[in-house]
């Protein structure tokens, strides 16, 4: 477990208003951690309550030498608690019910008790209410942390009760240093920082010959876009294939999301003229060539498709289906 903020690369403004709340001992007892995944939130929320749980912290440092911080790093707190999803990628009102089992207590090691509840967009009905009510009444010294990658998953009346801290994404620069600390080397590090759109997790998800499979598909399901060639029978492959892939790891899928938003945002930065850096620099002679065959409307509207089915993708049954819908529905924007 990260128990220091000198571990997180990037956020420099988020870690100081942080630190500056546990100096002053201003920290709410609710807080929603929320931004894209693979960004860091995660450590941020376990420095955090690494800090709350220290002996003796340091300018808003946990110090790393207190019998907390030691119990925390070998995984062993009796005031520390994580609720995760599930094997079925839901957080269920079992999990919630058996923390607050858990809370009831009093502290043993610390004076408070922390929990982080990773992935909380995951939560169903039935534990976000009971969280509900347990943040309303915590019944003591307790701080809960909420990472999320979607606050529009969350209870309305949840954020309402939490302060709100916003992760923007890394820079390629900050993705990058990462992942030559990771082993990756530099000039690969680069690249893979490009089509990271600020997420480390999406830049180790690349470098790996799927991805970069992925990646390419995106690009060639453009061109078909761009030279107006989506049939029904493309329509079929590309569902069967795509939609196999979804099934055994959507996060895959998400990521040819991702590299078609990407191509589609390099088209209207070149529609536009701008000197703004494309991602794909790999393919900028072949993202040029189709520069201009669809309209800055079209390419708006198609972004917009694309945005919208990312969102669909954390609720869909059948990812076959539906990558079908949205390839019919491209068709059918492209020939309006």
């Amino acid at each position: 477990m990260n128990i220091s903020w000198s571990n997180i690369t990037g956020h420099k403004q988020n870690i100081e208003r942080l630190k500056t709340l546990c100096r002053e001992d201003m920290v709410p007892h609710s807080m929603l951690f929320f931004g894209i995944d693979g960004i860091g939130k995660m450590l941020a929320a376990q420095a955090m309550a690494a800090t709350l749980l220290c002996h003796h912290p340091v300018d808003g440092n946990a110090c790393g030498e207190c019998p907390s911080c030691k119990a925390l790093i070998a995984g062993t707190h009796p005031d520390f608690f994580t609720v995760e999803p599930e094997e079925k990628g839901i957080i269920t009102i079992g999990s919630v019910r058996e923390m607050q089992g858990k809370i009831a207590r009093v502290p043993i090691m610390s004076k408070v008790r922390a929990v982080i509840i990773d992935d909380a967009q995951t939560m169903n009905d039935a534990a976000a209410n009971s969280l509900l009510k347990t943040i309303e009444d915590p019944g003591g010294e307790i701080y809960f942390i909420l990472v999320t990658n979607s606050t529009m998953a969350l209870l309305e009346t949840i954020i309402s009760r939490c302060m709100r801290e916003e992760f923007a994404g890394l820079s390629p620069e900050d993705i990058s240093s990462v992942l030559v600390k990771q082993g990756v080397a530099e000039q690969q590090a680069r690249y893979l920082a490009t089509f990271a759109d600020g997420s480390v997790r999406q830049a180790i998800l690349l470098n790996d010959e799927e991805g970069t499979s992925l990646q390419k598909s995106a690009v060639e399901f453009f061109e078909n876009c761009a030279g107006h060639e989506l049939d029904m029978e493309m329509v079929w492959s590309q569902g069967k294939s795509l939609g196999a892939l979804g099934k055994k790891e959507k996060d895959k899928l998400k990521q040819w999301f991702s590299f078609l938003a990407m191509v589609i945002r390099d088209q209207l930065v070149l529609y536009s003229g701008s000197e703004i850096i494309l991602y794909n620099q790999t393919d900028i002679s072949r993202i040029n060539k189709l520069t201009g065959q669809l309209s800055q409307h079209q390419l708006i509207a198609l972004l917009k498709l694309v945005r919208e089915y990312q969102g669909r993708l954390r609720y869909s049954v059948s990812p076959q289906l539906m990558v079908e819908s949205f390839i019919i529905k491209v068709k059918t924007l492209l020939e309006d």
